[in-house]
């Protein structure tokens, strides 16, 4: 591997302006060539020192780029790579960071890279979006999904695996179609599912409100993903649409169960449904929380850094405050902060932000 790496990137919202801050952090192993549709935005990013080539509207400049990241839409990924792709070299390897990967890879076959594209998709984001919320410890400990097919060279996958690593992210493997069924069981369908059931609400609630009301606590707790970007989600649905209808269909098949079962009364076998959702529910990593009852999150950004997590338990200690559970999050798509933190009351979460926040720490309520 060369001494210095130039890395490409099209594209510099949220996740593109963030995979820059990261590597100019690596200590010179990295230079970064970057466009973006808004020039103001290019421009601010090489005045903030985080970019080290400004690409030129004819995109000349990706000539140089041993890797080149697409941080654009699926719906803007084919025209660029049209204007990308006489000054791409054939040793460049070309990845994506989109949540689905069946049409972007059919794209890439259609403009003949297949051999040069390997999917990506961290799993780490924020509420928040575009360069001005990019930060450098956005990939901290967070899985980042690589999706190698049989066109894929080894020392390809090897060159994206290294600089996955120095934005210190954790990789994981899989194939492009296990991605985009994994992807529609675990976020993709949530999100429908959470939309689905605050349009329910609204249109169950009566004229006093009495539903929107007390839905403060655990219902607004489960459908909290449904505030994120329309547009963003629409495109997603329709990239991954074959897949997630049919994960659709297989929840209309467990939903028509339980309501026989409901409809029976059989209070042992809702007993067996209950029992067996929350045996899996709490045996997913992290920090397992019903969705049922209240409880008192907080999010907390930090960087990776040795007893970090010692520190931050120290400081509440201090002033008094316990703590029911601290850990990193690994998949935390759409969410702040690489820390999460439970807490046994309201009274505890509140003095455990004022704390953290008071110590210069990006804090969050979840």
């Amino acid at each position: 591997m060369k001494d210095i790496l130039t890395v490409g990137i099209v594209g510099l919202g949220l996740i593109g302006g963030s995979i820059a801050h990261a590597l100019k952090r690596t200590g010179g192993r990295y230079r970064t060539a970057a466009w973006n549709r808004d020039s103001e935005i290019l421009d601010k990013a090489l005045s903030d020192g985080v970019v080290d080539i400004s690409v030129s509207p004819d995109l000349a400049e990706f000539q140089f780029c041993d890797i080149i990241f697409l941080c654009v839409p699926v719906y803007a990924m084919k025209d660029l790579l049209e204007r990308i792709k006489p000054h791409i070299r054939p040793d460049c390897v070309i990845t994506d960071v989109g949540s689905t990967k069946g049409d972007v890879y059919r794209i890439m076959a259609e403009m003949g890279v297949s051999g040069q594209f390997i999917g990506g998709h961290p799993l780490a984001g924020s509420e928040k979006s575009g360069y001005s919320a990019a930060k450098a410890n956005l990939f901290e400990n967070a899985f980042y999904v690589i999706t190698p097919d049989e066109n894929t060279a080894d020392n390809n996958k090897q060159l994206l695996l290294g600089v996955i690593r120095d934005l210190k992210a954790i990789p994981l493997e899989m194939t492009p179609l296990e991605h985009d069924r994994v992807t529609a069981a675990i976020s993709h369908v949530p999100h429908v599912v959470a939309s689905l059931l605050v349009n329910l609400v609204n249109k169950l609630d009566g004229p006093n409100g009495y539903m929107k009301t007390i839905a403060a606590g655990g219902f607004k707790d489960i459908t909290r993903i449904a505030s994120s970007s329309p547009e963003l989600w629409a495109g997603i649905c329709l990239s991954n649409r074959d897949i997630i209808l049919k994960t659709l269909s297989a929840m209309e098949g467990q939903l028509s169960d339980f309501c026989e079962i409901l409809k029976d009364g059989n209070r042992d076998e809702l007993i067996r449904f209950f029992k067996t959702a929350r045996a899996f529910r709490n045996s997913i990593a992290d920090m397992p929380k019903s969705i049922i009852e209240r409880q008192y999150d907080i999010a907390v950004d930090v960087e990776d850094k040795p007893g970090i997590i010692a520190t931050i338990a120290t400081a509440l200690a201090r002033k008094g405050i316990n703590i029911k559970n601290i850990g990193i999050v690994h998949s935390r798509e759409n969410e702040e902060g690489a820390l999460e933190i439970r807490f046994e009351d309201e009274e505890s979460m509140r003095a455990g932000m004022e704390t953290l926040s008071a110590l210069g720490y990006g804090v969050k309520a979840r």
